[in-house]
């Protein structure tokens, strides 16, 4: 019997839960979000046999430019690759309807999912650096006396917005609900100002004794200017010095220079892990 292929509905919930977590060919995008939580939105697709899923993928676009990965899954006894093209059929006839038509990007965390990629057709984009700070954070860089660092408060949100779309290139900027998303998971986020305007913002989360630098971005006119080094040493001086972590970990682009500089001078060392990020050419 052929499967059958569909849109994945908000009802499948409990079902999609069960396959994500039985099966060994399963990509889950590195998200603010749990891949389950973009059901119904679109494209989600699911493949089944009989009453079982067999086969799942997702690329809602957030924010309208880009189409992340943020969810591939194929049953153990099906060949992931057959799989997928069955679903991106699918997924691309969505995505090109769009406008605008989105890029089509994914993580590759597995080498079972680098190379299905690459055979259907991806580009090697950039590679993702991991990046670690495990000593005395350095002193305070001399900067420009109108900035000041202060927490973010929920009312920032939009101005935010404003760097990070600045700062970034598509694939890498957050939308408006991104942001609500990370800053709510996030345990310590501060905004730079300068004369009452905003110019850089970083957020960080958590977990046992280290914290990760999720988010950091300085207006493109200001940088060189140390603010970026500014935010950075005010959050290692948060968790290091004052709540005692062990650690602050953060991903970078290995193309991205100035981060690579940065994060060197401060004395971040790199942990020698990387992931490579794929566009699909649509």
């Amino acid at each position: 019997m052929a499967p059958i292929l569909r849109q994945a509905e908000r009802t499948d919930y409990t079902a999609l839960n069960n396959f994500a977590n039985s099966v060994s060919h399963i990509h889950r995008h590195l998200d603010w979000r749990d891949a389950l939580e973009w059901l119904g939105r679109q494209p989600f697709w699911i493949q089944e046999e009989g009453r079982h899923i067999t086969g799942a993928l997702a690329c809602p676009p957030e924010p309208a430019e880009v189409a992340w990965v943020r969810l591939f899954g194929s049953s153990t006894h099906l060949s992931p690759d057959r799989t997928w093209r069955g679903l991106f059929e699918h997924v691309l006839d969505h995505l090109r309807a769009c406008r605008p038509v989105p890029a089509v990007v994914s993580l590759a965390l597995r080498e079972w999912y680098v190379d299905l990629l690459k055979s259907n057709g991806f580009h090697h984009h950039q590679d993702i650096v991991v990046f670690m700070f495990d000593g005395a954070p350095p002193e305070p860089p001399k900067i420009d006396p109108r900035i000041t660092l202060r927490e973010m408060v929920a009312d920032d949100l939009e101005k935010v917005e404003v760097i990070d779309h600045l700062a970034f290139e598509a694939i890498w900027r957050l939308s408006p609900d991104d942001l609500r998303f990370a800053s709510a998971k996030s345990s310590y986020c501060t905004v730079a100002e300068m004369d009452g305007e905003m110019i850089g913002y970083t957020m960080s989360s958590s977990s046992g004794v280290y914290a990760h630098l999720a988010r950091l971005a300085v207006h493109p006119g200001l940088q060189r200017q140390h603010l970026g080094f500014a935010l950075v040493q005010d959050l290692l001086e948060h968790f290091i010095n004052r709540l005692d972590y062990w650690g602050v970990t953060l991903n970078t682009q290995n193309d991205n220079r100035a981060s690579l500089a940065l994060y060197h001078k401060i004395g971040f060392h790199e942990t020698g892990e990387r992931f490579p990020v794929f566009v699909y050419p649509v």
